[in-house]
């Protein structure tokens, strides 16, 4: 249901809109196509027109308005001599395969030596406005001077296309004295459309003011009423897709402004857009059976993947942590569901041993806890006696031994510190200060050690016992045999958000760095476990930033420097004393 409505359903509404669109983008290329060419082919029969008006006025000016003499000779024709006349200068002008011929009101009543009723071409009289043309032909008269097409009839018997213009008296251009006609502009008009190749069952038709057809070209026809149906009459230029007969037909059309026709295009849109359409359905349905091939091949994979992804997920949720499942770890196919399901079946088995362990380790850290409260009953019943040792050295007046007695036992208590690994800076000073005691008292009268300690970095926090082993080193391997003149100066100090310990001794043994380095680096074993242990305490805490070195002052002592994060002590655990 879901890869129908997300896949399928999408699928088959995006083609559809993707083919509706196409299908409406071709149709509008298409018909701005043709519209072009409409156009193009309209400009052309308009220059053609344009020409033969261009010598109508032209043969109007030179018999007419030029010369004085035309108007008496044209307006007074009645020999035949004078007849001949008028026809071969109107022969003269028909070129292209046209005829001139002007009708002239018989102003003056002429007769002429023959009826001049038969003539469809050269000079004739208009007799009581007839002389054999139509009325709507005699009408153009009272025209002013405009020109104009009218079909005719031929003297065949067929229609012919006519440009026809009125002729104004050159003494009075509010008369109407006569008309001049060109006929057979059809051979020229002819030649203009039929340069525009129409395909099968299209048809080009051209219209002049009054909505006659004048002429057409193609194997196509045009009923009367397709003209106000489809056709807006006061938009001078367009295209429209029109149903008529069953079949859908593109219907392009251009107005001239100049001589007043219409040129229009009918062409079936089956015979423009036919392969494409063709191929449009073509891809559809190319589509539908790619997506059925989709929808087979989706159902083929739930099959192969979802249904095992079920049973899988029916184990899982039936499993818990240590109870055991009656599952083979040998994958019943060999593909990667396979592979998923002995991965799932062997984690399992881990996470219950797993469990098991941790239940085992559980129970050896009771056992361990235990072990520890027994632990701290023994260093009570230790500082017991050593309290008890101290007030009785007190009580018999030895008030060095009960000196060396609580120094001591400070140093325990403060080196246990109840399990504890981080104490405070306060405490690891009083720690160090314990030892130092004890050693001066050791060694009286060989070394003096100076304290340099920031107060307020008492309350922060430090690894315990960082700082007697490197006081006990400056000890040992610097100032013990120098007999008063050793000298161990202790500091602790904090620094952008740094605390620095400092152990300086001016022993007269040169320490070798690069040995130290080693130890502090694991590189020599052998010896050096001390500062070795502190080097590694403060790194395991904190990382690889801090932990101990070694360098020379300014004035040759060996310098022990130790840095930390400067971080306050966290609030205490709750436990027993």
């Amino acid at each position: 249901m879901a890869f129908l409505l997300c896949i399928v359903l999408p699928f088959i509404v995006v083609g559809w809109v993707s083919a509706y669109v196409a299908l409406n983008t071709i149709k509008e290329e298409v018909g701005s196509t043709t519209l072009q060419l409409v156009k193009q082919n309209h400009v052309t029969i308009d220059k053609t027109l344009s020409a033969v008006n261009d010598r109508t006025i032209t043969l109007l000016d030179s018999q007419f308005f030029s010369n004085p003499e035309g108007y008496s000779f044209w307006t007074g024709i009645d020999t035949l001599n004078e007849i001949r006349q008028a026809d071969n200068i109107l022969d003269s002008w028909s070129t292209g395969g046209t005829e001139y011929a002007i009708y002239m009101k018989n102003i003056e009543r002429r007769a002429t030596p023959f009826d001049l009723s038969y003539k469809t071409k050269g000079f004739k009289y208009l007799d009581g406005f007839s002389g054999g043309l139509p009325d709507p032909n005699v009408s153009l008269m009272d025209v002013s001077g405009a020109g104009a097409l009218r079909v005719m009839p031929s003297g065949s018997g067929e229609t012919t296309i006519s440009f026809m213009r009125s002729i104004l008296n050159p003494r009075n251009y509010n008369e109407v004295i006569g008309l001049l006609a060109v006929n057979k502009i059809e051979v020229m008009l002819t030649r203009d459309m039929v340069s525009v190749e129409l395909p099968a069952a299209a048809g080009a038709f051209l219209f002049n003011t009054s909505g006659e057809l004048l002429m057409s070209t193609g194997s196509g026809g045009l009923n009367p009423g397709e003209l106000g149906k489809h056709l807006e009459p006061d938009v001078p230029y367009g295209y429209i897709f029109a149903q008529e007969g069953g079949e859908e037909w593109l219907y392009a059309y251009s107005d001239s402004s100049r001589f007043h026709t219409r040129l229009l295009y009918k062409i079936p849109l089956e015979s423009i857009t036919g392969k494409l359409i063709w191929f449009q359905r073509l891809l559809v349905v190319i589509s539908f059976i790619f997506l059925a091939f989709v929808l087979t091949f989706v159902l083929y994979m739930v099959r192969l993947v979802v249904k095992p992804v079920v049973e899988l997920v029916s184990v899982m949720k039936i499993y818990e942590p240590g109870k055991k499942l009656l599952l083979s770890e040998e994958p019943l196919r060999q593909d990667e569901f396979g592979i998923l399901q002995g991965s799932f079946v062997r984690m399992t088995r881990r996470l219950d041993h797993s469990i098991e362990e941790n239940y085992g380790m559980q129970l050896k850290q009771k056992e361990y806890e235990l072990l520890m409260l027994q632990s701290q009953i023994t260093p009570h019943y230790l500082y017991n006696t050593l309290d008890s040792i101290y007030w009785y050295a007190l009580d018999s007046g030895n008030t060095e031994v009960g000196e060396m007695v609580r120094d001591l036992s400070m140093l325990l208590r403060i080196g246990l510190s109840r399990g504890r690994k981080m104490i405070t800076v306060g405490e690891e000073l009083e720690h160090a200060q314990a030892y130092t005691r004890l050693q001066t008292k050791r060694y009286p009268d060989t070394f003096e050690v100076r304290w340099q300690i920031d107060d307020a970095l008492r309350d922060f926090e430090t690894p315990k016992v960082i700082i007697q082993p490197l006081i006990e080193n400056a000890i040992l391997h610097g100032v013990r045999g120098m007999d008063g003149e050793g000298e161990i100066r202790v500091s602790a100090v904090q620094e952008d958000g740094i605390l620095r310990f400092t152990v300086e001794d001016n022993g007269h043994l040169q320490v070798d760095l690069e040995e130290l380095k080693a130890i502090l680096e694991e590189e020599q074993s052998v010896k050096g476990y001390g500062i070795r242990n502190v080097h590694q305490r403060i790194r395991l805490h904190y990382g690889e930033a801090y932990g101990l070195a070694y360098e020379r002052s300014g004035d040759g002592w060996t310098r022990a420097v130790i840095t930390l994060p400067l971080r306050r002590r966290g609030p205490e655990p709750l436990g027993t004393d």
